[in-house]
């Protein structure tokens, strides 16, 4: 497996970013969090249907445009292959849509900085399961575990799925009778608004730092569609100074 070439967190004084995050520097806890919800809160929502278009294009091969690459298995497939077949790549929730029931409504349901193009059938294999270590290797995609009431994803994008996990539980907080989505220690979270395992999700940001498709990514979302960052892409550190200095 190729090394991820990692990018460096957005220093305070960076030119185009520090303007967009000015109310959040300096604070932590609960203060941080409802900063960063702040300004993340209004964007452009996408429906369902425009999800598909999109995934075209923010998960998009940088070696080869007319393919997107699948999360979980890293597999390079043609754009054009999406559908419902388990051959296909269809649409992932990474915070499971069963967890808080938003289904695929627009806003946490059409949220790109979560939804990623998998492979039908390995889609189907992790379900709703919230996110621990260990299990059994997928047949189709042997680098990712699961077992009942957890799965464990390629060394690759484990900080991938923390961050994006930490981002869906600053963005929808429940006002503008949206779903209040929250992180906690647990698993088997079920159809409550919660998903786990908060410990290692705050484990796998640090191990697997951001690098350079995750960054284009975060760039291509907020520049073409939902005019808004994940946070904790452009300075992950942000998840420890939430997180951790609740305990």
């Amino acid at each position: 497996m190729k090394k991820r070439i990692t990018s460096p967190p957005i220093q305070e004084n960076d030119p185009v970013l520090t303007p967009y995050y000015k109310d959040a520097f300096g604070k932590t806890g609960k203060d941080l969090k409802s900063s960063l919800h702040n300004i993340i809160d209004d964007h452009n929502m996408l429906t369902y249907s425009e999800v598909w278009q999109a995934l075209k294009f923010t998960d998009q091969d940088p070696h080869n445009q007319d393919h997107v690459i699948l999360f979980y298995s890293g597999k390079s497939v043609e754009k054009r292959a999406n559908g419902a077949e388990d051959t296909n790549w269809n649409r992932e929730h990474i915070w499971a849509k069963s967890h808080g029931n938003f289904g695929t409504s627009n806003g946490p349901g059409t949220d790109l900085h979560h939804l990623r193009p998998t492979d039908v059938s390995i889609n189907k294999s992790r379900g709703n399961l919230d996110f621990d270590m260990g299990g059994s290797p997928n047949p189709e995609a042997p680098d990712n575990y699961f077992d009942y009431d957890s799965w464990e994803p390629r060394d690759s994008v484990k900080g991938d799925v923390a961050r994006m996990l930490f981002y869906m539980a600053v963005r929808y907080e429940g006002d503008n009778g949206e779903v209040d989505l929250e992180l906690n220690n647990k698993v088997r979270n079920g159809s409550a608004p919660f998903m786990g395992r908060l410990s290692v999700l705050l484990a796998w940001n640090k191990a697997d730092p951001v690098d350079e498709f995750e960054r284009e990514r975060n760039e291509r979302i907020h520049s073409r569609y939902q005019h808004n960052r994940n946070p904790f892409i452009d300075h992950p550190e942000w998840a420890e100074a939430i997180w951790e200095y609740k305990k």
